[in-house]
C-alpha cells in the first residue's frame, strides 16, 4: 500500500517543482545599462571647471614696455600690447573671458614664467581655458586682442568700457595710448593714432 503511494507522491512533487520553476523564469532580471563616465553638458556649452571648446591663447617669453604717446604700456616679446578685462577679479583661479570671448581675447600664456623688463608688477600664473598656463599681472590674467594685427597699435584700448591696457606697476590703463614706441634698435618710430583706441562711453 506505502509501496503504491509513493510513485504518486513522487510525481506530485515533480509537478510542484515544475511549476515553481516555469513562474520564476518569467522575470528575469532586467538588463543595466553602464553608467556613463561622460559629464554632462551644461546649457552653457562650457565643459568642467568651466573650460570653453573654443578658447584660445597665444605664448611670449617676456614681457617688457613700450612708450605710447608719453603712457607706458606693457608689450609682449614682438611688441604686442596686452590688456585687463574689468570683469576679472585679483587671484581668481579662472578667468572671466569664455567661449566667444576668449577668441577674440586669446590669453597671454607662458610655459615658465616670463622674462620681465621694465615691469614692477607681480606676475604669476592662472590655468585657461585651454589648460596652458595664462600669465597675470598683480593677480589679473592678461589678454591679446585679436584686432591688434601689429606692434604699436593697442585697438583692443577701452573696447566695451572693461579693456584697457596694462601698465608696468600692473595698473590699468584707462586712457588712449596712442604715438610712439621703441623700434628695434633703440630708435623709436612714430604709430598712427587710432579712433579706435578711445575708451567707449
Amino acid at each position: 500500500m506505502h509501496q503504491q503511494r509513493r510513485p504518486l507522491i513522487l510525481a506530485a512533487c515533480t509537478s510542484l517543482l515544475a511549476l515553481a520553476l516555469a513562474g520564476c523564469g518569467g522575470s528575469s532580471p532586467s538588463s543595466q545599462q553602464p553608467e556613463s563616465s561622460a559629464p554632462a553638458a551644461s546649457a552653457s556649452g562650457y565643459g568642467p571647471g568651466g573650460e570653453a571648446p573654443n578658447a584660445s591663447s597665444k605664448a611670449t617669453s617676456s614681457l617688457k614696455t613700450a612708450s605710447v604717446n608719453g603712457q607706458t604700456i606693457v608689450v609682449d616679446a614682438n611688441g604686442m600690447p596686452v590688456y585687463f578685462y574689468t570683469l576679472d577679479n585679483p587671484g581668481e583661479a579662472k578667468s572671466a573671458c569664455l567661449g566667444g570671448c576668449a577668441t577674440l581675447w586669446p590669453a597671454v600664456t607662458s610655459d615658465q614664467a616670463p622674462r620681465l623688463q621694465g615691469i614692477t608688477a607681480k606676475v604669476g600664473s592662472i590655468t585657461a581655458a585651454d589648460g596652458s598656463k595664462q600669465i597675470t599681472l598683480n593677480g589679473l590674467p592678461i589678454y591679446y586682442y585679436a584686432k591688434d594685427t601689429s606692434p604699436g597699435t593697442a585697438n583692443g584700448q577701452g573696447v566695451g568700457g572693461v579693456w584697457y591696457a596694462v601698465s608696468p606697476n600692473g595698473s590699468m590703463t584707462t586712457s588712449s595710448p596712442t604715438g610712439s614706441r621703441p623700434a628695434s634698435g633703440g630708435s623709436t618710430e612714430s604709430v598712427s593714432a587710432s579712433p579706435t583706441l578711445q575708451p567707449s562711453k
